[in-house]
């Protein structure tokens, strides 16, 4: 797949969560414009998990609300549905409640778990995924992100949140498939291009930094962003907050493909790409030559390696059910991590409901950069 047009467009502008929100929507729609009366649209939000939607980890209701407002009025048949990464048909129901997205949904409300379909994959390093039919089936897929940092491929965004489209426990048989962070990248690269959703609207209004995108820190940046290229948007994300395309994994993969252009002085857009300054990334996150050199010769060594804060667990036992290769297991006295099985994909970290979870490594630790709350 490669790019449509020669000059991506990105939108961004100021919003809050309140009543404007629906100018906001309404102006985003005029800016990339498609026919919507009677077609099936999916609105995909991030719902990772059963999280308030003060703590940013999930796309915020209210933007939810006003996009299928927006879209009703026009007359588009619209269904909202995530699949979180809360295992369970039950829990993904829970995780929507719990972050407000089911009410604002409202009739809208599917659950994506029902209908999965499986579906042949072009990728190095898995055959099939279990794809939810209303993504392969819908007319359009508009994509609501939140803006996070992640502790494994740095930032949560568009492409990212297409990952959401994977049912079930696929999603842990997938980072099994792809076990370092560059293999993670192209693999979701692979999910990415069975659906390019044809409209992004981020939530960059309260965004996460930190170790993210579970348990980072809600930062107010009071921005949506939006573009028709998922790649485009996450590009021009990572140049607001100061770094680069070339630091995230997959966006690097991704504008060498031509899946979307990276540079923004080769991008139309519109609106103010002010730099945040002091935002602040996952632990796992070494910036410039060091990371360069780190990432790529010393990565065994130098990688972040989950570690249990025995004063937040209540051994709920999930960091050991959503570990995709067994290295987190229970005990009598908790959580145990065989670092020998450890790919450092974080999902342990991740998932984690207490926060009990922290990152921590050798070299890291050294340097004095891990981000630590305890």
């Amino acid at each position: 797949m490669g790019l449509k047009n020669s000059l991506q467009r990105v939108y961004i502008c100021s919003a809050a969560y309140d009543d404007r929100l629906d100018e906001v929507v309404e102006k985003i729609l005029e800016v990339f414009p498609r026919e919507r009366k009677d077609r099936l649209i999916l609105v995909k939000p991030n719902i990772l998990g059963p999280h308030a939607p003060e703590k940013a980890v999930t796309t915020h209701p209210m933007l939810v609300k006003s996009v299928v407002r927006v879209l009703e009025k026009k007359g588009a048949r619209v269904i909202v549905g995530d699949n979180p990464g809360m295992g369970g048909y039950g829990k993904a129901l829970h995780s929507a409640r719990k972050c407000g997205v089911l009410e604002c949904a409202g009739q809208c409300f599917v659950n994506l778990g029902h209908n999965p379909v499986r579906k042949d994959i072009h990728s190095d390093y898995f055959s099939q995924a279990t794809i939810s039919r209303e993504v392969l089936e819908a007319d359009e897929v508009i994509n609501l992100p939140k803006l996070k940092t992640h502790s494994l491929t740095v930032l949560t965004g568009a492409v990212k949140n297409t990952f959401g489209y994977v049912v079930g426990a696929d999603k842990m048989y997938l980072h099994a498939s792809c076990p370092s962070a560059a293999d993670f990248a192209r693999g979701l690269l692979d999910i990415y291009q069975v659906r390019p959703p044809e409209l992004n609207i981020m939530d960059a209004v309260r965004a996460m930094q930190g170790n993210g995108p579970s348990n980072g820190t809600p930062v107010y940046l009071n921005r949506i962003l939006a573009s028709d290229n998922a790649v485009s948007l996450d590009a021009a994300a990572t140049h607001m907050l100061g770094i680069r395309p070339s630091q995230v994994p997959h966006l690097d993969f991704a504008g060498k493909m031509g899946l979307g252009e990276t540079d923004p002085e080769k991008m139309n857009i519109k609106g103010s790409l002010e730099k945040i300054p002091g935002f602040k990334f996952p632990g796992t996150f070494i910036p410039g030559i060091t990371g360069l050199v780190l990432n790529r010769y010393l990565s065994r060594w130098a990688n972040c390696l989950p570690e249990v804060v025995s004063s937040r667990c209540i051994s709920c036992g999930i960091c050991a059910g959503h570990c995709p290769v067994g290295a987190m297991s229970m005990s009598s006295s908790g959580p145990v991590l065989d670092r020998d099985k450890c790919i450092n994909c974080y999902c342990c970290q991740e998932m984690c409901p207490e926060d009990a979870i922290r990152l921590s490594g050798r070299f890291l630790r050294l340097l004095g950069r891990g981000s630590r709350r305890e």
